[in-house]
This record gives C-alpha cells, sequence and structure tokens, in this order.
C-alpha cells in the first residue's frame, strides 16, 4: 500500500506540473508570434528542470476546449520513466480568467510507468509549494496503465482507472478519488480518497 500511494503521488504531482506548464504555455502563446509556432516545445520547457525533462508531442486543438496530445515523455537522468499515449483534455479556457483550470475530463488511451523516477540529488525547497492556477478536473479515465517489472514484481501489470481531482493553488492542496482495477488476470481493486499537500509533507 506504501508503494501504491507513492506511485500516486508521483503521478499526480507530475500531471499537476504539466497541467501547470499547458496553462503557463497557453499565456504565452497569446502574446507572441513565436509562441504560436511552438506550443508544444514551450509546454515541455515549463514542464522540465534540472532533473526532470518533459516532452510533449502533436498538439491540437489549443483553445476549442478539446485539447489533444499525442505523447507526454517523462524523463530523469536514467532515461523515460512515464510515457501517456493519446491524451484527451476537455476544458474550459474561459475559466482561465479567474484563475481556475476546470475540466470535464481528463483521459490518456495509454500510460505506460515503467519505474519510479530517480530520487532527487538536489535539497529539497524551502518554501511553499503553489500552482499558477487551482485545479478541477471532475473525470479521469485511463483505462490502460502499464506498471513495469520494477513496480510489478514480476512481469508488466495492467490496470485501469478511474476518477477526479481538485488542486488549491497556494498553498497546494490536492484531493483525489480514484478508483483503480486490475485487468490482466490477476485480482486487484482499489478505492483511494487521497489528500496530498506537499507543504506538510502529508498524503
Amino acid at each position: 500500500m506504501k508503494t501504491f500511494r507513492r506511485i500516486l503521488r508521483i503521478v499526480l504531482y507530475t500531471l499537476l506540473v504539466v497541467v501547470a506548464a499547458v496553462v503557463g504555455a497557453l499565456v504565452v502563446l497569446t502574446k507572441t508570434e513565436r509562441g504560436r509556432d511552438n506550443l508544444a516545445g514551450m509546454i515541455s520547457n515549463l514542464a522540465s528542470s534540472d532533473e526532470r525533462k518533459v516532452t510533449v508531442s502533436g498538439i491540437d486543438g489549443i483553445w476549442s476546449g478539446a485539447l489533444r496530445l499525442d505523447h507526454v515523455v517523462v524523463e530523469d537522468r536514467g532515461g523515460p520513466w512515464l510515457v501517456a499515449r493519446k491524451v484527451a483534455l476537455d476544458w474550459s479556457p474561459l475559466a482561465l480568467l479567474s484563475k481556475n483550470f476546470s475540466a470535464e475530463r481528463l483521459a490518456a488511451e495509454r500510460i505506460e510507468l515503467a519505474r519510479l523516477p530517480v530520487a532527487s540529488n538536489q535539497p529539497a525547497e524551502s518554501g511553499t509549494t503553489s500552482l499558477p492556477v487551482s485545479i478541477d478536473v471532475k473525470q479521469i479515465d485511463l483505462p490502460e496503465i502499464a506498471l513495469g517489472e520494477a513496480l510489478a514484481g514480476s512481469g508488466i501489470a495492467e490496470l485501469a482507472a478511474k476518477g477526479s481531482v481538485k488542486a488549491e493553488a497556494a498553498p497546494l492542496s490536492v484531493d483525489t478519488v480514484l478508483n483503480v482495477i486490475r485487468h490482466d488476470g490477476k485480482q486487484g481493486n482499489v478505492d483511494a480518497k487521497l489528500h496530498f499537500a506537499p507543504a506538510d509533507n502529508k498524503l
């Protein structure tokens, strides 16, 4: 259960980082011609750090309320550890005017989680963790999640997950409801209600 909680915390935090980068890139997009030509690269750069590289490709439906991404790849110094394929986000661009990222649905055809990320070499930063906007995703739909052998213990574990997530911007506080089902012939079902507060180191 401890490993499962850590997986959820890392996946949720990565999701929030990517969403925050999307918001930041969209703001720049409205201001510069270069931004309009290089949106995917801007999102990748905003979501990346010295120890984390995020690559976003195949972006479509920027302001339509139906944002689509072909691939999202997250890497650390050990290489890629998370891949999201065919990401779909049905959201409300107008909600950004009130500093709120509101989405009816966030889905991905397939999530591949090979392992947990390599521990950071950098000391934890002091101060309060925050986001540029609050986040409210009413439905998360992940029909195919593949956990690598490093996490599954033996072979590949195939899961599916549904749920929702809500995050307050500052200080960062995340509440999520998830139902996770294993569908590779092995039994496994988890219903979880989680509260994630990085500033308090709580999950």
